[in-house]
């Protein structure tokens, strides 16, 4: 891994990060509960990985320090296992069992039929 994927990795990281808190923030503005956000953010972030798979690796549309940028730099600062985790513990430990059980199955449906959209739209292109 050179230096300059390196550097891109975190530019990228930084402007996923950046984009997540934007959006998560947005989200609570309008008077969401925190669980939206993240699960707007995580459905969003398969579907693009997904569309940059078909896309970018899948067709070596990119060389490879653009599609770490992209990839794991990017999309890694914008999505957030770590962060729907701990929202599913602590609706969990708060006795709220069916909205745990709703929110995450909702995330994995969701993330993953974006996903399948984002690599049938960019096997499409």
């Amino acid at each position: 891994m050179s230096i300059r994927e390196i550097m891109l990795i975190a530019i990228g990281g930084a402007v996923g990060a950046t984009a997540r808190a934007v959006l998560d923030r947005s989200a609570e503005l309008i008077g969401a509960p925190a669980q939206f956000g993240t699960l707007l953010i995580n459905t969003i972030g398969s579907f693009l990985a997904a569309l940059l798979v078909a896309l970018v690796i899948e067709r070596s549309m990119l060389p490879e320090d653009l599609r770490s940028f992209a990839i794991i730099g990017l999309l890694g600062g914008f999505t957030t296992f770590s962060t729907f985790a701990v929202q599913l513990a602590r609706l969990s430990t708060a006795g709220e069992l069916s909205g745990a059980a709703i929110y995450a199955l909702g995330s994995l449906v969701l993330g993953v039929l974006a996903a399948l959209a984002g690599l049938v739209i960019g096997r499409g292109l």
